[in-house]
């Protein structure tokens, strides 16, 4: 089976998130997708967000009666508070899953443009397949230019048009696959919802009712000094 894992804060999570999930299912024939909340992210440790708790909480709540769609706590806090990196999640996940099974990391274009960042990039991106989602218009070539120097890109066989699916050539002659999906079409920014949510207005309509249920409940994101 083909199964995707999408990491990230979703703080909060919103229709976006669940878009390209479903965008992915479609077109690269996903059975299962897993939403993984990060505990700790190396790059984000100095910006406040929803506890892991509540992050879990509403990630449930998004996703729910979602067919297909699964939340993991794969990559909940670790016990020794150091951050959660990316290349040891998706190499638990991997052990946990049967020989046949093929692992893809989801993630939005806008994060995908600071990969060469991340602890272990180079391994990273060809220990699993990716699936990166963008909006119509974004330069896709900027995708490959985020690489870092030690990944190539190559020429795949594949059916898909090939100018939306690279290959990623790494050191020990080990390669993936990055699909680029460019029509995902819902706009919310989660920044963008909490900075809304801060300055005192309503839970918006990016939210799946649940979640804001939940947001006015919590009173999470609000700025104690909005009036």
């Amino acid at each position: 089976m083909k199964i995707g894992f999408f990491g990230g804060s979703f703080d909060p999570p919103h229709r976006g998130h669940v878009a390209l999930a479903r965008l992915a299912m479609e077109c690269v024939g996903l059975g299962r997708v897993l939403f993984a909340p990060a505990g700790l992210q190396p790059l984000k440790r100095d910006r406040s967000q929803a506890s892991y708790a509540d992050r879990v909480a509403m990630t449930n709540l998004a996703i729910e009666g979602e067919a297909g769609l699964e939340l993991s706590e794969i990559d909940a806090p670790r016990g020794d508070g150091k951050p959660n990196y990316t290349i040891d999640t998706v190499r638990a996940l991997k052990k946990t899953l049967a020989e046949e099974d093929r692992l893809f990391f989801l993630m939005g274009a806008d994060s995908f443009l600071s990969i060469s960042k991340w602890h272990r990039s180079s391994e990273l991106l060809v220990a699993c397949d990716f699936i990166v989602g963008s909006r119509p218009g974004f330069d896709l070539s900027r995708i490959a230019a985020a690489l870092p120097a030690s990944i190539a890109v190559g020429s795949c066989d594949t059916t898909q048009p090939d100018n939306l699916v690279l290959c990623l050539h790494g050191a020990g002659q080990r390669e993936s696959r990055l699909y680029l999906l460019p029509d995902l079409s819902e706009l919310a920014s989660a920044s963008g919802i909490r900075a809304s949510l801060q300055r005192g207005a309503e839970p918006r309509w990016d939210l799946d009712p649940k979640v804001a249920a939940y947001i006015r409940q919590q009173g999470l994101y609000r700025d104690s000094r909005a009036s």
